[in-house]
């Protein structure tokens, strides 16, 4: 049988889109490969859509059906395994906005715009921690203390040289942020918290190795971002074969995030990002402000 998940990896999405590009390349439409394999329309069509991993021995069957060559069909088989295991963050499900955090952890570039508070991979426990009260004052603190180990284990895989993730790119920018200086002023915890955060962008800033970027937008200038009134949003970037960049937009709640691969979307943000990074002072220069602002 089909095993059910609970949320599709990039690994799973991948097998997906290549299950997809074979189809078509043998020139079959799904409900042909349903005829021939006895099953119904929707059984193929959740394989190529990643909500299902379809068992080795069906694999097979669909790769005969497709002429795969012998020499690829090793290769397929072991994607098929890498698919079916459950994403690193496993273990935080309960807390974890899936979709998000797996397409994050596997993406070789995120260009992230943060016109109210810091992106979470910038970060720190403090200040994620006073942000959360912010957020949900009322929150377990047992579930608060799941999203900070979460929140320090998408750092991990993602910036600070987990397997995987924009830490291990050729570009070592692979996580390029455009913060408003308004984000940076904004106090979140006490002096204390705001000290040691700017401290720690600092040194991302410094550091020419960082797979970080970051740029601060001047006050008042009236770039495609602010006017678009967009809120927090980042771009994904792949490598993967199938994987289209995403566009997400982050919301206060986790329903009102939202995630599309429309290349028309993507574009037209990725252009808005280019024109606004252009209004900002470059890599590498101090923040304009420093830890005396909030003494």
């Amino acid at each position: 049988m089909s095993q059910p998940r609970s949320g599709p990896t990039v690994a799973l999405r991948c097998f997906g889109a290549d299950l997809r590009r074979r189809r078509e390349a043998a020139g079959m439409t799904l409900q042909s490969v349903a005829e021939t394999i006895k099953k119904d329309r929707a059984t193929p069509a959740r394989w190529e859509n990643a909500e299902t991993v379809p068992n080795p021995r069906m694999v097979a069957v669909l790769l005969d059906l497709y002429s795969t060559p012998i020499a690829e069909r090793t290769e397929v088989l072991r994607a098929l395994e890498e698919a079916k295991k459950p994403g690193w963050w496993h273990p935080w499900r309960e807390v974890a906005e899936v979709g998000v955090i797996d397409l994050e952890s596997a993406a070789t570039g995120i260009r992230s715009y943060a016109p109210g508070v810091l992106p979470d991979l910038l970060q720190t426990t403090e200040y994620a921690e006073a942000l959360m009260s912010l957020r949900n004052p009322y929150e377990d603190p047992a579930v608060r203390r799941l999203r900070l180990e979460l929140l320090e284990a998408r750092k991990a895989h993602s910036i600070e040289g987990g397997p995987g993730g924009v830490a291990n790119n050729e570009n070592r920018a692979g996580l390029w942020v455009l913060l408003e200086q308004a984000t940076l002023r904004r106090r979140v915890g006490g002096p204390g918290v705001m000290t040691r955060q700017l401290d720690y962008l600092e040194a991302h800033i410094a550091d020419v190795g960082s797979s970080v970027a970051i740029q601060v937008i001047p006050p008042g200038v009236p770039h495609p971002l602010a006017i678009s009134l967009c809120g927090h949003l980042e771009i994904l970037r792949f490598k993967e074969f199938g994987m289209g960049e995403r566009l997400i937009q982050i919301g206060l709640h986790p329903a009102m995030t939202l995630i599309t691969d429309d290349s028309d979307a993507v574009e037209n943000y990725r252009m808005a990002m280019d024109v606004t990074s252009g209004y900002a002072p470059p890599r590498f220069t101090p923040l304009p402000l420093t830890s005396k602002d909030f003494g």
